[in-house]
């Protein structure tokens, strides 16, 4: 009997799969508001909405920020549970909830003194465009992206655990001229990092993506908490906490 007692514990110290003992893991970089600092007073609406739905039903909510492309290998191989701010293009195969946590359009910003205007795919072909690593841009940008990105005149890519805040610095210091991502992560980055009236919209993509928090392909009970968190969103929006959580960050229900 002792000796199956060191076993088990040895075990519990060298670590289990991700959602032993109700163990929910979740990983993103940086993408206020959908997700921000762990352990703050505002993680970020998604994580909100993930605590509010799972730690009820007797989970743990653990929430880390890692590097994109590091956090789609690690949830892809059950490392982690699950990755936040995930689409069906960046993180194809996990397993998805119904119901999504947002929906986005391609959202341009240039300098404020920049004349350059997005009308079209065609346009990007006549600035340097700031992008993070492993992010979903929609198919035809993927494409550009993919095609160009040895050629720092027109695409620049950034890794890292805050790339649009770098790629943020790198715009205002005219090292590129067009950044990319969601409207609503570029206003409150821009915003917290001061430079708000530095920058400018420069016009909208027209496909949207829909955001989710995407669980691992890897791990038997990702299907059950896909199922879950889907009902906890249709019930957090029945029962008006959904828009307590979207008003602390100021947005609006995507439905």
């Amino acid at each position: 009997m002792r000796i199956l007692a060191l076993f088990f514990l040895i075990l519990l110290r060298v670590g289990l799969p991700a959602t032993w003992a109700h163990d929910i893991v979740l990983v993103a970089d940086p993408w206020p508001p959908f997700n921000m600092e762990p352990g703050g007073d505002r993680e970020g609406y998604l994580i909100d909405v993930a605590r509010a739905v799972f730690e009820p039903a007797g989970y743990t909510v653990t929430y880390r920020t890692v590097p994109w492309k590091r956090a789609i290998e690690g949830v892809r191989t059950g490392r982690y549970t699950g990755a936040v701010g995930a689409s069906n293009t960046d993180a194809a195969g996990f397993v998805f909830p119904d119901e999504e946590l947002a929906r986005n359009t391609l959202a341009f910003f240039t300098r404020g003194d920049h004349p350059w205007v997005f009308d079209g795919p065609a346009s990007i072909e006549t600035v340097s465009l700031g992008v993070a690593a492993g992010y979903d841009y929609r198919q035809w940008l993927n494409g550009y992206i993919a095609a160009h990105r040895n050629d720092e005149q027109r695409v620049q890519v950034i890794a890292g655990v805050q790339p649009l805040k770098q790629n943020l610095k790198k715009l205002l210091l005219e090292r590129i001229d067009v950044v990319v991502d969601t409207e609503a992560a570029i206003r409150y980055t821009a915003k917290e990092m001061g430079i708000w009236e530095q920058i400018k919209f420069a016009g909208h993509g027209v496909e949207p993506a829909y955001i989710h928090i995407a669980f691992s392909p890897a791990l038997a009970e990702s299907p059950e908490l896909a199922g879950l968190l889907s009902r906890g969103i249709v019930n957090l929006r029945r029962s008006g906490r959904l828009k307590e959580i979207l008003d602390r960050y100021g947005l609006h229900d995507w439905k």
